[in-house]
């Protein structure tokens, strides 16, 4: 039955006539109750005087009074119930509208709401999923040209190293008859020039488009300026420490104690190299990933996207046995619960502790393998009453 029908079948208005009646009948059945308590207060005390054995007579005269009473009663009943049926009926119709309105239209408009809010949630998880995917392949990225970086500074500083190591070898194993030799041959390293060659026998390991994006022609040129100077400058180094090694050996050393010095110097040389390396390679790979987050977090931002703000709450799914021990972790440090009743709960309580507290306070268990997925309530947005 629909709400107009039952409004018209149901509610039957009240005349002039039948409130004017009613509230006759109320007066009479109030004039009914004040003489009937007044004669109620004087039977009590004829009771009370007499004690609790009552004679006959006035057990007789209180009996009278409840007869009389359950008449006036029945009295009333009948000369209201007209009224009073019609105010059910008034009831009965208000309800049945109410009810209507809160659940049989209500409920339909909310489940297509939820439904709205269901998809809305879903699609948003995949947007975050689908952005962290492609952060990663850019962080991948980044850590894998980092390391190319670094491999290609460590081969060209290891090579450095071997040419150096080269004139030092000359230098110290020069002997009285060789010396002069030993000199022509250092000499010869002064302006030496790294080749093409020498450039593409350094070592690469990964992805050839990155090996080719991070192998540059700009990076041989400042590699090539930096090898220039630098056997120039150790070669004139050494060419200055000739004199030296022949009166060294002049008078008989076998050892050159300057040509130790230099070793180590080179070596302590080239671990310094390779540190400042590693630590520009680090910091390239960590300016690029933040900038490669905050260009994520931007285009999360500007997606136009209107998704319901309202969390009901989380539901937790754990991937892994690590994961499962985060979860443990997380409830042993948060639920306070004592050794004593902790061999009663089970893994799924822990599960569905972390999952109220994300609810409650936000904070989430982190772990890659512990993933939440938010259940978004639609919930009915107030809107301004116009002005009449």
């Amino acid at each position: 039955m629909s709400i107009t029908t039952q409004q018209t079948t149901a509610i039957m208005p009240f005349t002039q006539t039948d409130l004017q009646s009613a509230g006759a009948i109320y007066t009479t059945a109030q004039g009914f109750l004040d003489k009937y308590r007044a004669k109620q207060v004087a039977l009590l005390a004829k009771a009370a005087a007499n004690g609790d054995k009552l004679p006959k007579e006035l057990d007789d005269e209180l009996m009278n009074w409840q007869v009389s009473a359950k008449k006036a009663v029945k009295h009333v009943e009948e000369q209201r119930k007209p009224f009073t049926e019609k105010a059910h009926a008034f009831i009965k119709a208000f309800t049945a509208v109410e009810n209507a309105l809160s659940k049989e239209l209500y409920d339909p408009i909310q489940r297509i709401r939820n439904t709205s809010a269901k998809i809305h949630a879903q699609e948003a998880a995949a947007a975050k999923q689908k952005e962290q995917e492609e952060l990663a392949k850019k962080q991948k990225r980044i850590d894998d040209i980092a390391a190319l970086e670094n491999q290609l500074r460590s081969g060209y500083g290891a090579y450095l190293s071997t040419v150096k190591q080269t004139m030092l070898t000359v230098y110290s194993g020069a002997t009285l008859e060789t010396i002069d030799e030993a000199k022509e041959a250092i000499n010869a390293f002064v302006g030496g020039t790294l080749t093409t060659e020498a450039w593409e026998t350094i070592t690469l390991i990964g992805d050839q488009d990155l090996i080719d994006e991070v192998r540059t022609v700009d990076k041989f040129t400042a590699c090539a300026n930096h090898f220039t100077a630098e056997v120039t400058k150790y070669a004139e180094y050494l060419l200055e420490l000739i004199p030296t090694r022949l009166a060294e050996l002049e008078a008989g050393a076998a050892e050159s104690k300057a040509a130790e010095a230099l070793l180590k110097k080179q070596q302590e040389d080239a671990a310094a190299v390779q540190l400042v390396a590693q630590q520009k390679a680090d910091a390239d790979a960590a300016k690029a990933k933040q900038a490669a987050t905050v260009t994520i977090m931007v285009a999360q931002a500007n997606r136009d996207v209107e998704a319901p703000k309202a969390i009901e709450s989380y539901t937790i799914t754990v991937a892994s046995v690590d994961g499962w021990r985060a979860i443990i972790d997380y409830y042993l440090n948060n639920a306070g619960t004592t050794a004593d009743a902790l061999g009663n709960v089970k893994l799924d309580q822990m599960r569905a502790f972390a999952e109220k507290q994300a609810k409650a306070t936000g904070e989430m268990v982190e772990h890659t393998d512990v993933a939440y997925e938010p259940k978004y309530k639609a919930v009915a947005r107030a809107t301004k009453k116009k002005a009449a």
